[in-house]
């Protein structure tokens, strides 16, 4: 049978606004937020196991996870990749960081469809790149196939991927007038390369070169 130990002091934390320091048997033990000491529902008197201390720890470690993902969060939508990369580096637990997780998609604050969407949008907009760069990007923040697909296709929607090489090559042209041809046509080549377009398509979009 688990030792218990009694709860015999409750106090609120000074510099630290919301939370309360544990005491039991006489001892400092713990600090958790005020949240999980009414969530918890302890009191001064209570006698607690080692079960139930380590399930109280638990609360505030999620707590403080999940915390941390909402700040995330604020400052711009993530996937659940990236999310669960950053909990990891902040230090959290993997099971917390599956709990927080699952909250998250839970309340709807991470959808990793919307989130390819939201990006490949953004990316049009921000820095446009062909899809092979596109599709890189959302594999390297976790996002699956089927979602990438969404995220591809609505990139493309108002603007063709072809048509969006046209007008990069065509920008980038401009820069290279006091080149000679060939150099000029190397460049814009290479820089739509870069961009993530296929070899086809910057093909195709160099054989119009005075169209540009």
């Amino acid at each position: 049978m688990d030792e218990t130990r009694l709860i015999t002091t409750i106090e609120p934390q000074e510099k630290r606004k919301y939370r309360f320091s544990i005491f039991l048997n006489g001892e400092f033990a713990f600090g958790i937020h005020q949240d999980v000491l009414i969530q918890s529902g302890i009191a001064r008197g209570d006698a607690l196991s080692q079960e139930k201390i380590e399930r109280i720890l638990e609360l505030e470690r999620r707590r403080s996870a999940k915390e941390k993902a909402y700040r995330l969060l604020a400052a711009r939508p993530r996937s659940r990749k990236e999310m669960s990369d950053r909990l990891k580096r902040a230090g959290y637990l993997p099971k917390d960081i599956e709990w927080v997780l699952d909250e998250l998609v839970r309340l709807k604050l991470i959808n990793d469809g919307e989130f390819a969407v939201a990006f490949a949008r953004s990316r049009m907009i921000s820095r446009p790149c062909g899809q092979y760069l596109l599709r890189r990007e959302l594999q390297q923040k976790g996002i699956d196939e089927a979602d990438i697909n969404k995220g591809v296709e609505q990139a493309y929607k108002e603007q063709s991927e072809s048509d969006v090489a046209r007008q990069i090559a065509s920008q980038n042209k401009k820069k290279q007038m006091r080149l000679d041809e060939d150099k000029a046509r190397k460049r814009v080549t290479d820089f739509l390369l870069r961009r993530g377009f296929s070899w086809d398509l910057v093909n195709d979009v160099m054989e119009r070169w005075d169209e540009l």
